[in-house]
Order: C-alpha cells, then sequence, then structure tokens
C-alpha cells in the first residue's frame, strides 16, 4: 500500500510541473473571479432597484417607526395639545341638580288650597239696662224702663290667606311663612238665648225688643277685648300654623329637607 501511494503521490507531483496544469489552473481561476463579479453585480442591481419588495419593506417599516416617534412626542408634548383635548372633551358631572321651591308657587297652593279655619270664642254675658224719655237732656219722671238680661254670643277671629308672605332659602333648605296680623271676623248675639229678668216696663216707654239687641251690642267692644285676653288672637295663629304646616309637609321633598319656620307680627316660632 505505502509504494503504490508513494507511486500516485509521484505522479501528481509531475503532473502539477505540467504546463497543462497549469494551464487548467489559470482558466479555473479566471472562470471564478469572473462568476463572483457577475454575482455582486446583479446582486447590487437587484438591491438597489425603486420597485424591489425589501426596499420598499424597509422603507415602510422606517416610516412606521417615524410616525410612532412622532404620534408618541405629540402625546407628550407641552401645555397646548393637553388644552386641546381638554376643549374637545365632553364635561361631565356627578353632582346631583340643586332642588330648589319657588315661593310664588307655594304662596299660590297656600292661598288656593288652604282653607285657614277662624277661631271661635263662645260668651255668655249678663248685663242691667235701664233706660227713660228725656226733654232736652233733662229726664221725664214716671218714663223709666229696666231689665236684667242674660244672653250668649260667639266671637270668631281669622287671618287673610291673601296677606301670607312665604320665603324660600334653598341654600339651607328653610321655608319661612310671614302670617299676617289676624283680626275679629265677626261677633254673633245669640238671640234665642235671652233670658229677661228683673223686668220693669212703663206705660209710656215700654220695653221693645230693640231694647233687649242694644242691651247686648252695648256690650260688644268688652266681650271682644275678653276674647283677646282668653287668647283668641293666639289660637288663631296657632291653627294657622298647623294647617300649613301640615299641607307643606305632604309634599315628600319639604318634609325630607326643608325646615319651616313661621313669623308672625309680634314674634317668630318654629314647629
Amino acid at each position: 500500500m505505502k509504494e503504490k501511494f508513494r507511486e500516485l503521490s509521484e505522479k501528481l507531483d509531475s503532473y502539477i510541473k505540467t504546463k497543462r496544469f497549469r494551464w487548467y489552473r489559470g482558466l479555473i481561476l479566471t472562470l471564478g473571479f469572473a462568476v463572483t463579479g457577475c454575482v455582486c453585480f446583479l446582486a447590487g442591481f437587484f438591491l438597489n432597484r425603486s420597485d424591489n419588495m425589501i426596499y420598499k419593506s424597509n422603507i415602510s417599516a422606517t416610516a412606521e417607526n417615524q410616525t410612532g416617534i412622532v404620534t408618541s412626542a405629540a402625546e407628550t408634548s407641552g401645555p397646548e395639545t393637553t388644552e386641546t383635548i381638554k376643549e374637545t372633551e365632553p364635561v361631565t358631572s356627578t353632582e346631583a341638580p340643586k332642588i330648589t321651591i319657588d315661593e310664588d308657587m307655594l304662596h299660590s297652593y297656600i292661598y288656593d288650597d288652604i282653607t285657614l279655619s277662624d277661631a271661635v270664642y263662645d260668651y255668655t254675658d249678663t248685663t242691667k239696662f235701664e233706660n227713660r224719655n228725656s226733654l232736652k237732656d233733662v229726664p221725664l219722671p214716671l218714663t223709666k224702663k229696666s231689665f236684667t238680661i242674660q244672653y250668649n254670643g260667639t266671637v270668631t277671629a281669622g287671618i287673610d290667606s291673601s296677606l301670607i308672605e312665604v320665603v324660600t332659602d334653598n341654600d339651607n333648605y328653610v321655608i319661612t311663612v310671614i302670617l299676617p296680623e289676624a283680626s275679629i271676623t265677626s261677633h254673633d248675639i245669640h238671640a234665642d238665648s235671652f233670658s229677661i229678668t228683673n223686668i220693669k216696663d212703663n206705660l209710656i216707654n215700654p220695653i221693645t225688643d230693640d231694647d233687649y239687641m242694644n242691651a247686648c251690642l252695648s256690650r260688644q267692644d268688652i266681650m271682644e277685648q275678653n276674647a283677646i285676653k282668653s287668647g283668641l288672637i293666639d289660637d288663631t295663629y296657632k291653627s294657622a300654623k298647623e294647617t300649613i304646616f301640615e299641607y307643606l309637609n305632604l309634599d315628600g321633598i319639604i318634609s325630607s329637607l326643608y325646615t319651616i319656620e313661621f313669623v308672625t307680627p309680634d314674634s317668630q316660632s318654629e314647629i
């Protein structure tokens, strides 16, 4: 085996030294350089074409990256961009609308829908009546008449609802009702309750039904003052306050949120 390898090696050495081998080697190298140059030329031409897909893809990717950078920069830019965004955003609020009650509406309700009851004072009075004829303010003899009468009467007092004023404080949820001055509205004398005693009649100057009524009317102012002293006016205000208070509190918003206060001509109180 060694001798065969030695012979083959000697033949190769002798062949390499021949002109034919050197010619083939030069041809192979030339062809190699030529093929390498052609490949490089074609590759450069292909990569530099404007319609090359790889080129386009690289350009698109670069443009997208630049657009993203610009967009990001715009989103994080200064106050001007932020202000523009704020102006276009809808303004929303979770605050509940303020509850308000109209004064004129309340006054209308009180005047039209509420009937205020008068306060009543019943009394029984006894008085003596005496009379005689006179001539030029000189009493005439034998004309005297007299009697004692007991009777019943009723004095009532009330408030004019059209004069009631209403003030609403919607910030503090207070309704103030200003009541006008209460006054005597009627004074009735019950003729069917007359009880007459100690009658002293006179033929010249007889007792009449008008005498009975005049005897009672002469006591009218006194009876009304007694009624006021007994609390008739105070009862009038109390009744009006209770009626208005109950009526207004039929409204759910008023009953749950508002305080109702009353003002009278001489005092202020809250139920």
